[in-house]
Parts: C-alpha cells; structure tokens; sequence
C-alpha cells in the first residue's frame, strides 16, 4: 500500500495540482494532509485524487467548519492529533509535532507539518515523518512523500 504524504501547502494551486499528479501517476491508495491548507477552495481541489483523503487542521486553517464541509465530499479532517490504524500499522497525525510525548512508542507512523522542514527519522519503533512544505516558501523547496508499507520504505521527493 502506497500513502502520500503532503503538508504546508498553504493556498500554492500550482504545487497542490503538482501533488496529485505526482501522487494519482504512482497510484497511492490514500493522501495525508499534516494541515495548513488554508484557503476550503484549495481543499476543494483535493477531490481530483484518485483516492482517499485524510488531513488534519493546521494553525493557518482558521475557516475550520468551511473546510470540513469541503473536504466531507471526498474525505476527512480532524483536529490534531488523529490516530488510526492501516493494515496494522498505528499512525499519528498531526501539523505540530510534540516530540517529547511519552506515547511514541505506541505509533509505527507519527506525521507532522508546520516547520516545513522535510525530515524522516526512524527509532526502534516508530518513524516521524515531515513530508515538508509543498508550497516552497520558507526554504524555496517544494516537496511531498511518499511512504511504502509493504516495501516499509519512505520517501521525500520534490514536487
């Protein structure tokens, strides 16, 4: 199973469009969202995935119920933190990262935004992943990833 993984994509069309192309050509089963999406019109345009969508509020997404009434067309926003299971596999969701949480070693996923900095480390038990920021304005570099639970691989790439 393929998950793509996308953050800070802050209203930047060009980079969201970029994404699903890039994640609807490598036919991910599923796309998480780490927050600030900003805009429910840019929400709207993750409908053109060609699979589902999960995604958590970031702290620039402030038109929260305009948002979730988008996004309910075709996936779901939560409020972070957002845990879940895939095929056996514990997740955390999140736009902030609390790094210092006792409850680490319960995730095998815990995925966070908001310092738009791209980053995987890998523990014993769990990976933290930041895909970093699709829409390249603090750092100038575009990126998304990309996680391979049967291969149990991740990948960062530009967008």
């Amino acid at each position: 199973m393929l998950i793509g993984v996308i953050s800070d994509t802050h209203n930047h069309l060009d980079c969201i469009n970029k994404a699903i192309v890039e994640f609807n050509l490598r036919n991910v089963n599923l796309v998480l969202h780490c927050g600030d999406i900003s805009l429910p019109k840019y929400a709207a345009e993750f409908s053109k995935l060609k699979c589902g969508f999960k995604a958590v509020f970031g702290n620039n997404d402030i038109y929260q119920a305009d948002l979730e009434n988008t996004i309910l067309r075709f996936g779901i926003i939560k409020r972070e933190p957002f845990s879940f299971k895939i095929q056996n596999k514990t997740f955390l969701l999140s736009h902030h990262l609390n790094a210092s949480s006792n409850d680490n070693a319960v995730y095998d996923y815990i995925l966070s935004g908001h310092t738009h900095q791209p980053r995987i480390i890998k523990t014993k038990t769990t990976v933290f992943l930041n895909p970093g920021e699709a829409c390249g304005w603090r750092y100038g570099k575009k990126t998304a990833a990309i996680i391979d639970l049967d291969a149990n691989r991740e990948e960062i790439f530009e967008l």
